[in-house]
């Protein structure tokens, strides 16, 4: 079990739910969260003097270095892919969580690898914008780094366009990869891939 402390979002506080910490920080401008193993470290950082950690998180150079994790979903009915990131700063702090769907039919092949690719590629542009020097991509999918790397060959559409705006955004910011064992457990790869799922049930409703 989590702990989740919202200390920027729509509804500040502890939560022990995942997706209700995620709907708390959705669409607030410079979201910020913090995750615990322990209710008693969760408390006493919530009850503590925050402002002081909390301050210089809008200032880039809080952000040299983004971490993000991301994922993808597919939804065969509809035929639309999605992605949901994590974002964390060099604190391993959760700053902010995107998630989008997308239908485009010259990727609708590749399934859930769309999503991913392209939030992959959400998180460098974010991270840019945010004046960091580096990004950690954090993914469990291989082709995220295999492509970007030219270890493997970009043979269909969404591997060739994933290539081309990679390369663009290359060279704006240092980008690296760690590859995350799917569905082990990891709190942030799990996060991702739920707010992946959840774009897609969204937009469903629609």
């Amino acid at each position: 079990m989590a702990f989740y402390v919202v200390l920027r979002g729509n509804v500040p506080g502890i939560y022990m739910d995942a997706t209700e910490a995620l709907k708390a920080l959705d669409g607030f401008e410079n979201s910020y969260m913090k995750t615990f193993k322990l209710q008693k470290d969760a408390e006493n950082f919530w009850h503590s003097d925050k402002q002081a950690t909390v301050s210089c998180h809008s200032q880039p150079t809080c952000n040299n270095m983004i971490e993000a994790y991301v994922d993808g979903s597919y939804d065969r009915h509809s035929q639309k892919y999605s992605y949901g990131i994590v974002l964390l700063n060099e604190k391993k702090e959760v700053v902010h969580t995107m998630q989008r769907v997308g239908a485009n039919k010259k990727y609708i092949d590749s399934h859930q690898i769309a999503g991913e690719v392209f939030g992959a590629l959400a998180a460098i542009q974010w991270a840019i914008q945010q004046h960091a020097q580096k990004i950690n991509i954090h993914y469990d999918y291989m082709g995220i780094e295999m492509w970007a790397t030219k270890r493997w060959q970009a043979k269909k559409a969404v591997s060739k366009d994933y290539v081309t705006y990679f390369d663009k955004l290359a060279q704006q910011i240092e980008v690296t990869f760690t590859k995350v064992k799917a569905h082990s457990g990891d709190e942030y790869n799990e996060l991702a891939d739920q707010l992946a799922k959840e774009a897609l049930a969204d937009n469903g409703k629609e």
